[in-house]
């Protein structure tokens, strides 16, 4: 004959295990979400430095394939539509081919080759120092060359510690990204 025993073992966690469990995940999350906000911050950074690479680059290819002037130059033309250059690049850029060598896009003459959106809401594009919002055409010949040294630095939202991205550009027209390269103010 079976006997059943006379006490249960019971199975599960007793209050002070839990405790300590939450305890130690609080403390966990609380030194990895500060390095993990640092971490997406840097990394918007990178892309969007990453995406005016890039136009830099189209624009140089464009220019010696073209075998014409071709230039980028701030542009909201991504949300109002409108072909034209404008004073900030934190609204958008666009690359075109640019015969005059103006600021214009002119209709018949120059085409809009490509359009980039503008930068998330609080980022800045500005230049090397920090103290002047980047607004200037950047123009590539024929040769590949921008003819020009150049820093447009992309800084975060104020109050975030991440280091910038820059893009550097020499007299050459050869674009590069570079991180903390300038200060942002």
């Amino acid at each position: 004959m079976y006997k059943f025993p006379s006490h249960r073992t019971n199975t599960g966690f007793t209050l002070i295990e839990l405790m300590t469990v939450v305890a130690v995940l609080a403390v966990t999350l609380s030194i990895a979400v500060p390095g993990m906000q640092r971490t997406i911050s840097s990394t918007r950074l990178r892309t969007e430095a990453s995406r005016l690479l890039s136009a830099l680059v189209l624009a140089r290819s464009e220019a010696v394939g073209r075998n014409s002037l071709v230039s980028v130059c701030p542009s909201a033309f991504g949300s109002d539509g409108i072909a034209r250059c404008s004073n900030s690049y934190a609204d958008g850029w666009i690359v075109f081919s640019n015969r005059d060598k103006d600021r214009v896009v002119d209709k018949g003459s120059d085409e809009i080759i490509r359009v980039f959106s503008g930068l998330p809401s609080g980022y800045s594009l500005t230049n090397k120092a920090g103290t002047i919002d980047a607004h200037e055409l950047i123009s590539y010949y024929p040769d590949g060359s921008s003819r020009k040294n150049r820093t447009l630095m992309i800084c975060p939202v104020s109050g975030h510690s991440t280091p910038s991205w820059s893009v550097v550009m020499n007299m050459v027209g050869r674009p590069r990204i570079a991180k903390g390269w300038g200060e942002c103010s």
